[in-house]
């Protein structure tokens, strides 16, 4: 029997966060993600996930009346239905009708390793590694007599749950001065256990990122995005000799920026799963660190992320993970937060998580009542 698309849903949700995360943009005190349900003639459903709630009405105007009634499992065939082939750099809906066929794919790929019984790391050729590798990451303390002191702790004891090589955190919310003392401090609390990274979510000047790099190019393991200038990031890492990263993913300016080490992509913001796997062959061409970031996904989102992670050679550097600062996962079962510094995907067909339908229910009603969390609380 051809297994065919029947239909596909989209159910927008808010998930709270366990404490409202700070950066430098603020706070948020929710993430607005979107989960795709796609089933299919033969009576296998798959699920998938996307940032935000705009892919919600992409697919229900758009995606879903193209696609039902193909073949689901011809992953080829349906991005033609849902992307153009060619259209120009210029069209704005474009990037946003690429994330959504990035949330949209994870769900054929669920698909397609429940039709073949098999778990998706398996279909992605199998694990190269123990396990899929994370940081421990934490967003900033606000309070600035805190600032250094509770994220002493706070790293310790991620440490110490995680396992995690690297702890990675938030900067751009207080003085320089005193970033530079957390960051030290952070280095010798965890000397010989974790090394540290930053992420500055480009809110430094280029004379404070200069001032930070300064002061902690011996011993940080990666500064991201640090200043709002690609130009300038780059001149950043080549100046003090450290790993700077970006979030743009395009390949174009992978390669004119090449003093940029790491390339830190959305999963679905970049195109999806295949789409990650295509860029980290051209990142090993370009001898570039690739690792995935964390968009406060739920657990849908993170199970791809893992499986990824586990079978993926490219992605040896460890990944961002949040999945210990949402509530609620809104899969059945435990979490599957990092232990002994990765997470090992079980060997159930598919992404291998089943949606927790009341928990989506509560989060959907919130969304209902709120709208998308876009809006950041400014910092003082």
């Amino acid at each position: 029997m051809n297994c065919r698309i029947r239909d596909i849903r989209a159910i927008p949700v808010n998930i709270p966060y366990r404490s409202a995360p700070v950066m430098t943009c603020g706070a948020i005190a929710a993430s607005t993600r979107t989960i795709i349900i796609v089933e299919t003639t033969t009576g296998e459903t798959g699920y998938g996930e996307a940032s935000y709630a705009f892919p919600a009405d992409i697919i229900a105007r758009e995606f879903a009346s193209a696609l039902i009634g193909l073949d689901a499992l011809d992953h080829a065939l349906l991005r033609r239905h849902c992307l153009p082939r060619h259209l120009d750099l210029g069209t704005p809906s474009l990037k946003m009708r690429l994330a959504v066929w990035g949330g949209l794919e994870i769900a054929l790929w669920d698909l397609l390793g429940k039709h073949s019984g098999l778990p998706l790391y398996r279909l992605l050729g199998g694990a190269c590694r123990p396990r899929a590798p994370f940081v421990a990451y934490s967003y900033a303390e606000p309070d600035p007599v805190r600032a250094v002191t509770a994220m002493i702790d706070r790293a310790r004891r991620a440490i110490d749950e995680s396992g995690a090589p690297i702890f990675e955190v938030k900067i751009g919310v207080h003085p320089i001065d005193l970033e530079i003392e957390m960051v030290r401090a952070l280095h010798d609390a965890l000397a010989g256990r974790a090394r540290i990274a930053v992420d500055a979510n480009m809110g430094l000047s280029l004379d404070d990122a200069r001032k930070f790099a300064a002061a902690t190019a011996s011993f940080l393991e990666n500064l991201e995005e640090p200043v709002a200038s690609l130009a300038d990031m780059e001149r950043i890492g080549r100046e003090y000799r450290l790993n700077v990263s970006t979030h743009a993913a395009d390949i174009d300016l992978i390669r004119a920026y090449p003093d940029i080490r790491g390339i830190v992509p959305t999963l679905d913001a970049c195109g999806g799963i295949s789409a990650v796997r295509r860029l980290a062959e051209v990142c090993s061409a370009l001898g570039r660190r690739l690792w995935l970031r964390s968009h406060a996904e739920s657990g849908i989102g993170w199970a791809a992320m893992v499986h990824l992670g586990i079978s993926l050679p490219g992605l040896d550097r460890p990944g961002q993970a949040l999945i210990d600062a949402i509530a609620d996962d809104l899969i059945l079962g435990d979490p599957w937060l990092v232990r002994r510094g990765g997470v090992v995907p079980p060997e159930t067909p598919g992404l291998g998580v089943e949606p927790d339908w009341e928990a989506i229910g509560r989060c959907h009603d919130a969304f209902l009542k709120d709208g998308e969390i876009q809006a950041f609380t400014p910092s003082p």
